[in-house]
């Protein structure tokens, strides 16, 4: 699927969540949605360029420090338009 067609699913099912009637059938819908929202993310992920997405410098042997550039979460992301 295409990330436009991704994005319009992914609206439509947190409408759904929202007037959902019971726990069970709010809980499908938000885990549809969350499968989506991965898939949406992953194609937005960009990979530090300093740690090479690990999240941390590797100094000498002994000593790692954290990635400042990332902030130690390995990746840095771009901005997302909202959904």
């Amino acid at each position: 699927m295409k990330i436009q067609e991704l994005k319009i699913k992914y609206k439509k099912l947190l409408n759904k969540a929202a007037k959902a009637n019971g726990r069970k059938e709010t809980v499908s819908y938000l885990n549809r949605a969350a499968k989506i929202k991965s898939k949406l993310y992953s194609t937005t992920k960009v990979t530090c360029l300093r740690c090479n997405g690990a999240g941390f410098l590797r100094i000498s042997l002994d000593e790692t420090k954290t990635c400042l550039s990332c902030y130690g979460k390995g990746f840095l992301v771009r901005e997302i338009q909202q959904f």
